[in-house]
């Protein structure tokens, strides 16, 4: 049986092309432990423009389609559903757009797998498996999923129980995707606090962590097998477990690996202090990226809640320079009711203290967070709307992109935007050449490059 797991991705974004998708490796490595290693023939599409991906699916003819999505590239992912089905090509989907919003499934698609999917996509293929397709009574009884019924009518059966140990689940079948010297490892899902912009930790709803054993393991295989030798922690929150820090660093020690890898991970700037810090540098982190979002007090909390402040991101940014591990923050302007002189306490942020990289994004309303919600009460997104308007990067659409403040119009806003992305520019240039990211450059600069004379052959045509 041959299976075609897409990735719906804007190949001219190089954000988005920078690194493989763990997660359709997730699945292909659930398949092959229920089924074994040659039950099933897998290609995985990472990447490429949607000729590509439509012509992959007539080329391969695949027995069943899996398309992964975030919202603003719904609209994508819709395409090659339908583009499947007319080459008579059952599709499933899965990924955090159709987990928060099942109701946008298309009817193109047979089913949806809604949230954590390891254990429903081993059932979902068993039944495909079984009766060479899927009727409407056999999906009533696996559980996490959506599908249309009988009357066209929206069925969500009983939700699957999130996997309680981490480590059961296998690792990503990386064998099938493109694997660089520099790539990524989850070594926990979820996170215990509620941006109110972030759809991540309602995807996955609670805190679960791969033991150190488990990471340590990863970590050696992607050394040893594939000669990765920087790995970025893509965790909602990696230092959630102080203990589990160290023992990772203990372990690294006793296989060999320690000092032979760089590492780069997030944090949340509450949590960060001395102790942290020197664990952090003991295991070889280079480099630590962290939402601080607003130099603004009452901005911060609208953003954050109560457990941070201004402060407290100041503290995290010069503790962790003290130790030698450069600093990456991430902003949010354009806050329903923020002023642009709020704005400008965050660009004073920025300027006057030690960032080595920075990125700066305006607040866009995603689906299953409190800021999609506020969006609804102002008629300002649909479930069925043109999805590539909460495309995050601001700067390349800025007159469609759904705009949150009550203050200003998106000319104005892209005004205040652009002093931000000069100062983004003139700081990320300056430490660039310092930056553990530096052996990157060239790679990113290439794809930059190419994604803007590809956005500008876009908008001609």
């Amino acid at each position: 049986m041959k299976i075609l797991l897409v990735n719906a991705i804007n190949p001219t974004s190089e954000v988005e092309t920078r690194y493989p998708n763990l997660g359709l490796g997730y699945l292909a490595s659930a398949l092959r432990s229920s089924f074994g290693n040659d039950h099933f023939d897998f290609k995985i599409i990472e990447r490429g423009s949607p000729d590509y991906v439509e012509r992959q699916i007539a080329e391969f003819n695949p027995n069943i389609v899996g398309i992964s999505s975030v919202t603003q590239n719904f609209n994508l992912a819709k395409k090659y559903a339908e583009f499947a089905k007319g080459k008579n090509i059952p599709v499933i989907m899965g990924g955090v757009h159709i987990s928060m919003l099942p109701q946008s499934m298309p009817k193109s698609v047979v089913l949806a797998c809604l949230g954590e999917a390891e254990e429903t996509i081993v059932d979902v293929f068993r039944l495909f498996d079984e009766k060479k397709g899927f009727s409407k009574e056999d999906l009533n009884n696996i559980k996490g999923i959506a599908f249309w019924g009988e009357k066209s009518n929206l069925v969500i059966t009983e939700p699957r129980p999130m996997i309680a140990n981490l480590d059961h689940i296998k690792m990503p079948a990386r064998d099938l995707l493109d694997i660089g010297k520099h790539s990524y490892i989850f070594s926990s899902r979820g996170c215990p606090y509620r941006c109110s912009f972030c759809a991540s930790s309602r995807f996955w709803n609670r805190v679960r962590l791969f033991s150190a054993e488990y990471v340590v393991e990863e970590i050696k295989e992607l050394y040893e097998k594939y000669g990765v030798r920087m790995i970025s922690f893509f965790d909602d929150l990696f230092i959630i477990s102080p203990e589990r820090l160290k023992k990772i660093t203990k372990l690294l020690k006793e296989k060999g690996l320690g000092g032979k890898i760089k590492f780069t991970c997030s944090c949340r700037a509450n949590l960060v202090n001395e102790e942290i810090a020197k664990s952090l540098k003991g295991m070889g982190v280079v480099s630590v990226g962290m939402g601080l979002e607003s130099g603004s007090k009452r901005i911060l909390q609208y953003l954050k809640g109560d457990l941070t402040s201004v402060e407290l991101n100041k503290n995290a940014v010069n503790v962790l320079k003290k130790y030698g591990i450069a600093v990456n923050a991430s902003f949010v302007i354009g806050s329903p009711d923020e002023t642009e002189a709020e704005m400008m306490e965050t660009y004073n942020f920025i300027k006057n203290n030690p960032l080595d990289l920075v990125d700066v994004y305006v607040l866009t309303p995603l689906p299953g967070t409190p800021i999609w919600e506020y969006a609804k009460t102002r008629n300002l997104v649909s479930d069925d709307m043109d999805w590539s308007k909460l495309n995050v990067n601001f700067e390349v659409s800025h007159k469609e992109a759904i705009i949150l403040s009550e203050l200003y119009d998106a000319d104005q806003l892209y005004r205040i935007y652009r002093r931000f992305r000069r100062l983004r520019l003139y700081k990320n240039i300056k430490n660039i050449w310092h930056s553990p990211f530096l052996a990157d450059l060239p790679k990113y600069v290439i794809k930059i490059i190419y994604g803007k004379i590809a956005f500008c052959f876009q908008r001609r045509d």
